[in-house]
């Protein structure tokens, strides 16, 4: 080859050389024209000297908005549901976080099955141009509820009734080792909806209808959960509590409704639990479905930015609800992204339309109907908390093979927690303790069954019940509660209807079957219609006609129009949504441990109360019990 002709090509080379490095150069600061996926099989080298440990997180921060494109920037703000999306449209998409939906698992709904999964989509986000870090998250709203036979905890109306925030520490410490070894990094809880109206089907995850109390358990949740690694998430922003009886959107009664609220009602009783969370340093806040006098907060720029980010200082994330942009008003998605992003919404929770949105995303901003501020402000968020929660750099933590599904040391603290949520109503003549009763009849419809006393977001979305297949979680009902104990005081346990003249006491335990969400709207709450058991009237039936003692155990996701029959019962027990751990039911009964637990909402006397509670005293507050109210037994 002649000098010339070598010189010639060395020069080629290396006019080309400049031009690729050109147009790498300008696709990192591309404000976005290509829609299509952009190829990320690209060494992860640069997100190393990208983020340095060594730098405060604002510097990081800066670093990355410096060099990601639109489209990078785009995949950050989506939250995909895991059934929807491949671990390689992960790396394409750059996408910042994949969520399991309620009752969404793997196949191998195993802890190993689990932290299989997610290491594929976060081994996914690995491979992209900057490496940023996805998170996994997922609603473990009492325990982690979507993994098959783990323990499940009482529900939120339950640790409200407690009203002990050490134990409700103990419960978010339990739940983020498990969480972590699943691989899950992000709790869409707690719940901070204050009840205002018994008759809507969340009411179960609500703790209390005194926003007091409800600030006092979910800061201790948040904290601990976050202590141990796990973002925490509060919700449904704002007042999802006080929508009104009637206004329910997508066919249901009460959910997703509307809340017509003045601004100190508003303020006081609803806008400060958030902050108070946000005080405490909660790392995320997901919006209602519900509207605000007629407007839907996912679109409410007010409440979101005016409110929350400029007035509470809030820096995390705010997060839609599934799929909850799509309720807006708009021709299309477009128009809807558009008023969700700049409302203030920050990652968009979606299902299987998430590829329209991110090229919404990436068109609004391009013609200027997103401010590339906003978009900017969005990633920020997102970067700072996977920063602050040390999603960046080498991730330690509890794999899967080390962690003890339902170990002894989570179930202690799922019984105290059963134990703790008791509420002791009615104990005429010294009924209870039952520790000197020898022959017990334990009957009705939730007496044995595992689904039931669990209720909704358990395995499912809206729960399950025990069948012929068998238990529906693994764990101890109220009867298995009865029957360890028999032995050792001597007692004789009758579960046949037909011997219940033999019984010195009848304990009659009825039900709701489980529900979730709107499905649980119930505008009737009595006994025999609505949401509950079949049987529930044909076992008082039975009970009455043996001419015994009854005692009440209701296993009840809220308080039931009971008032006609009441004065039937020589004892009464809210046993709420106890979870797997029923057994210890039992020795509260017996007189072993102590009735501890208050009304943390109004029980009220006739449906025609309703909405009743301490802040909204209808019919001069005639309640059947009063908030705080419960009994306890002096031995």
């Amino acid at each position: 080859m002649g000098k010339k002709r070598l010189a010639f090509l060395m020069l080629v080379i290396l006019i080309t050389g400049i031009i690729s490095s050109c147009s790498i150069s300008n696709n990192s600061n591309n404000s976005g024209s290509g829609h299509k996926a952009v190829s990320s099989q690209i060494d992860n080298q640069e997100s190393e000297s990208l983020y340095n440990e060594n730098n405060t997180i604002d510097h990081n921060i800066t670093a990355f908005l410096e060099n990601m494109t639109l489209e990078e920037k785009a995949g950050q703000m989506l939250q995909v549901e895991r059934q929807s999306i491949s671990p390689k449209d992960v790396r394409d998409f750059f996408i910042g976080s994949v969520f399991a939906a309620g009752g969404s698992s793997p196949d191998d709904n195993t802890i190993e099955g689990w932290h299989s999964m997610t290491d594929q989509f976060k081994g996914a986000a690995t491979q992209t141009r900057l490496g940023i870090p996805l998170v996994f998250g997922t609603d473990a709203v009492h325990g982690n509820n979507n993994l098959k036979d783990t323990i499940i905890y009482p529900h939120n109306i339950g640790l409200g009734a407690s009203g002990d925030s050490e134990l409700i520490g103990k419960i978010a410490s339990a739940t983020a080792l498990e969480l972590k070894a699943a691989g899950i990094d992000w709790n869409f809880s707690p719940c901070v909806a204050v009840s205002n109206d018994i008759r809507w089907g969340r009411t179960y995850e609500c703790f209390s209808e005194n926003p007091d109390l409800v600030t006092i358990m979910a800061i201790s949740y948040i904290t601990t959960l976050q202590k141990n690694g796990i973002i925490a998430c509060a919700k449904h922003y704002v007042a999802d509590g006080a929508v009104k009886f009637g206004s329910g959107d997508s066919g249901f009664l009460m959910d997703q409704g509307n809340a017509d609220i003045n601004q100190k009602e508003l303020d006081d009783n609803y806008l400060a639990v958030y902050r108070e969370a946000v005080n405490a340093g909660v790392k995320s806040i997901m919006i209602s479905f519900s509207s605000i006098n007629n407007e839907k907060n996912h679109g409410n720029k007010y409440l979101i930015q005016t409110r929350l980010k400029d007035d509470m200082d809030f820096k995390g994330i705010v997060v839609s609800d599934y799929d909850g942009i799509h309720q807006l008003k708009g021709h299309d998605t477009y128009d809807k992204i558009v008023l969700a992003v700049n409302a203030g919404i920050d990652v968009l929770m979606e299902a299987s339309r998430w590829r329209e949105c991110y090229e919404a995303i990436i068109k609004a901003a391009e013609n200027g109907d997103i401010r590339m501020e906003r978009i900017n402000d969005a990633v920020t968020r997102i970067l700072r908390v996977k920063m602050e929660m040390g999603k960046f750099g080498k991730q330690e933590g509890t794999i899967a093979g080390q962690y003890s599904l339902r170990n002894s040391v989570h179930k202690q603290i799922a019984e105290e927690a059963v134990a703790k949520s008791l509420v002791l109503l009615k104990n005429s003549n010294n009924v209870l303790p039952l520790k000197n009763k020898k022959n017990i009849a334990i009957i009705g419809p939730a007496s044995d069954n595992l689904g039931i006393q669990c209720g909704g977001w358990t395995k499912t979305w809206q729960g399950g019940q025990d069948d012929k297949k068998g238990r529906w979680m693994s764990g101890t009902t109220v009867l298995d509660g009865f029957k360890e104990l028999a032995g050792q005081y001597g007692t004789n346990i009758i579960t046949d209807m037909s011997r219940l003249s033999q019984a010195d006491v009848i304990v009659a335990v009825l039900g709701e079957y489980p529900y979730a969400e709107g499905k649980g709207d119930d505008g009737s709450l009595s006994l025999n219609k609505g949401t509950v058991l079949d049987y529930n009237q044909r076992t008082l039936e039975e009970a009455y006609s043996a001419k015994k003692p009854v005692v009440v155990i209701l296993i009840s996701g809220r308080p039931r129009i009971i008032t006609d029959e009441l004065n039937k019962w020589e004892g009464f027990v809210e046993a709420w949504l106890p979870g797997t751990e029923g057994s210890v039911i039992a020795k509260v009964l017996y007189g072993d441990l102590e009735f501890s637990a208050r009304l943390p909402v109004t029980w009220p006397r006739t449906i025609i109360q309703l909405p009743i509670t301490l802040n909204n005293q209808a019919d001069g507050y005639n309640a059947l019990f009063p908030y705080g109210y419960g009994l306890s037994i002096k031995n």
